[in-house]
């Protein structure tokens, strides 16, 4: 029944408004802002569906989400557990409209949860451009990813999953932003590709 009302509010989606100005970059750490690839170029047609718990100083929220990628871009509804909508991220123009419920906490930024996706799930070769131009780098070993600031870790995803990078929409991300003190644990089942 969850399945049949994402997939009803996710045309809602294109009734948000810009929330980033064009060419906007997202912070993602003290002096450092992340411009999003645009979910465009991963060339990917995908829906997902995710529990999202995320913890930050103070309290915590969950909600589930409907994601779907095309080459077209990107749309997201996120419901939480009474099934109000908490968000909704239509990308499929030049910049992402965000719309977000006024009982968010104003620790959470669907701003970030977009870098936060991008940070977590978009290949090495679309994704190490945008943070170099940031002036940070990228670590990857076999079920991590890192980000780094000189010798600082300002962020992290553990991938606990059936493995691989194209592999990462299933299964489950520990993802951590040291930088702003903030976690998210995402399970995500795929269901079309």
């Amino acid at each position: 029944m969850r399945r049949r009302t994402l997939i009803l509010a996710l045309p809602l989606a294109a009734c948000a408004a810009p929330a980033l100005a064009p060419g906007e970059a997202v912070p993602i750490a003290a002096g450092v802002a992340l411009r999003v690839p645009h979910p465009a170029l991963l060339g990917q047609t995908i829906t997902v569906e995710q529990r999202v718990l995320a913890g930050f100083p103070g309290g915590g929220l969950g909600f589930e989400t409907l994601l779907a990628l095309s080459p077209r871009g990107l749309q997201m509804v996120a419901l939480d557990g009474m099934g109000r909508r908490a968000m909704t991220i239509d990308w499929r123009g030049k910049e992402p409209a965000i719309e977000a419920a006024p009982w968010l906490p104003a620790l959470f930024r669907p701003e970030n949860l977009l870098a936060d996706l991008a940070l977590i799930y978009w290949p090495t070769a679309l994704l190490e451009p945008a943070l170099r131009q940031a002036g940070v780098r990228l670590e990857e070993a076999p079920g991590l990813r890192r980000i780094l600031s000189g010798d600082v870790e300002i962020a992290q995803a553990a991938y606990q999953g059936p493995g691989g990078q194209g592999q990462r929409w299933q299964g489950r991300v520990l993802f951590r932003n040291r930088a702003f003190s903030y976690s998210l644990d995402i399970s995500s089942a795929v269901i079309d590709s």
